[in-house]
């Protein structure tokens, strides 16, 4: 009994013993500058986004660089940007043109950057058809409804793509994980029938479709894979160690220090897009489990 009490009064010493609180110092990361733009075949304006990343722990957002020169070039014609807003700069009404380079010029201050892409050509899209699983067998009312393609890829090879989805007008993929891309490894030259290329929650009868295919670069698709590998695919605790994503700015100012190359891709690309309506169930097409 006397060593049962003995046992009970270390545990609870031990237990009610002082602790005394860590909180280290954390130094703050080199600033980079982020860059998102890009330029399409569609006659538009077409938008570049600056800003500065902002420390983990920051509960502000990140900082716009304003006051800076942004321009867009084919190799003949160059384009300025004028900042619409903090950190936003837009082009005039302008369209790209399939088989050339564009070059993106930034100039914040006289530390100059730049990237380039190359427009590659977007196939047609025949058609578009909807289907849905069923899943009553385990009583699961599903309302959502998947968008099926229909079109000839071409029979060059190393294309890529990605898929956008609009619902009455509003994108429907408005985040990265949302969203379908693809190479043509398996699929090139062949007729993509009923291809899965995104899904729509809450979908009902009579609502607008827009199918958008986006006809990207193989970095950007590499670019979307490293994005998604530290996000949504980071593996929990037994992942590897974070490590940013390789995009296509280069800094053209002198800088011995690795630490504060700029972040972000400047994408050129062409597109095409085809509009249904969501038609009555009964001809939805049900799809199959593998």
């Amino acid at each position: 009994m006397k060593k049962i009490t003995y046992i009970i009064l270390i545990l609870i010493i031990i237990t009610s013993a002082c602790t005394e609180s860590y909180n280290p110092e954390l130094k703050s990361g080199y600033t980079r500058l982020v860059v998102e733009g890009s330029i399409s075949n569609e006659i538009k304006a077409h938008q570049v986004t600056l800003t500065k990343t902002a420390d983990y722990f920051s509960n502000t957002s990140a900082p716009r660089v304003t006051g800076a020169t942004v321009s867009i070039t084919d190799g003949e014609n160059i384009f300025n940007l004028a900042e619409v807003s903090s950190g936003l700069y837009e082009t005039d009404l302008i369209a790209g043109e399939v088989g050339k380079t564009y070059t993106l010029s930034i100039d914040i201050d006289g530390e100059l950057y730049e990237a380039s892409c190359y427009m590659n050509l977007c196939p047609p899209i025949d058609s578009i058809n909807f289907g849905y699983y069923d899943l009553s067998a385990y009583d699961i009312i599903d309302s959502s409804i998947t968008v099926l393609l229909n079109a000839l890829e071409p029979e060059t090879p190393d294309n890529y793509y990605l898929w956008n989805i609009y619902r009455n007008g509003v994108l429907e993929t408005d985040t990265l994980n949302e969203r379908r891309f693809s190479d043509d490894l398996f699929i090139n030259g062949y007729y993509m029938e009923n291809v899965e290329v995104g899904w729509i929650e809450k979908a009902e009868v009579g609502d607008t479709i827009d199918l958008e295919t986006q006809s990207i670069t193989k970095e950007y698709y590499d670019y979307l894979y490293q994005v998604l590998s530290i996000t949504d695919w980071d593996m929990g605790p037994f992942g590897g160690p974070p490590a940013n994503p390789n995009g296509n700015i280069i800094e053209l100012t002198p800088n011995d220090n690795k630490n504060d190359d700029p972040l972000g891709f400047f994408l050129a690309y062409s597109n095409y897009i085809i509009t249904d309506t969501i038609p009555k169930k009964s001809e939805w097409i049900e799809l199959a489990w593998f």
